[in-house]
């Protein structure tokens, strides 16, 4: 082969989210294949695993800022088991109370969806955190 060849399978999208600490935070994910056909995410077994982190070289427990209970290491704020459907939705959501116990900050995440053992980040970018003054207790 002539030339200069390039093979990635890095199919991750950058989207940087910014949310409020203390309020509900949910996102609402879709699904498609490549002709735009929703994927049945519950009859072929999807899960999904959310990291946030302080900076992206620390591994482990270390840095960990909120995550899925599937990481193997336990977190102190959990986010929301991943709701998922077969018209293709992945709803990624924190409560109030999850939320309030994240400190403010801009931090570094990505999004795995497992299916079969294979694992392939989706979703990446940066995660903000914006203080807020409000501090509801219920």
């Amino acid at each position: 082969m002539a030339g200069s060849n390039k093979v990635s399978t890095d199919i991750a999208s950058k989207v940087d989210v910014t949310c409020r600490k203390g309020d509900t935070f949910e996102i609402t994910l879709t699904f498609t294949d490549s002709s735009g056909t929703a994927i049945p995410l519950v009859t072929n077994g999807y899960q999904f695993l959310a990291q946030v982190r302080r900076r992206r070289s620390q591994s482990g427990i270390n840095g960990l800022v909120l995550g899925t209970s599937n990481l193997g290491v336990q977190p102190d704020n959990l986010f929301e088991e991943f709701s998922i459907d077969d018209n293709g939705s992945a709803v990624w959501s924190a409560t109030a109370a999850t939320m309030r116990a994240v400190p403010a900050g801009r931090f570094v995440y990505d999004i795995q969806h497992i299916v079969d053992g294979v694992h392939t980040t989706v979703l990446r970018g940066t995660f903000t955190v914006n203080d807020d003054i409000a501090e509801a207790t219920v």
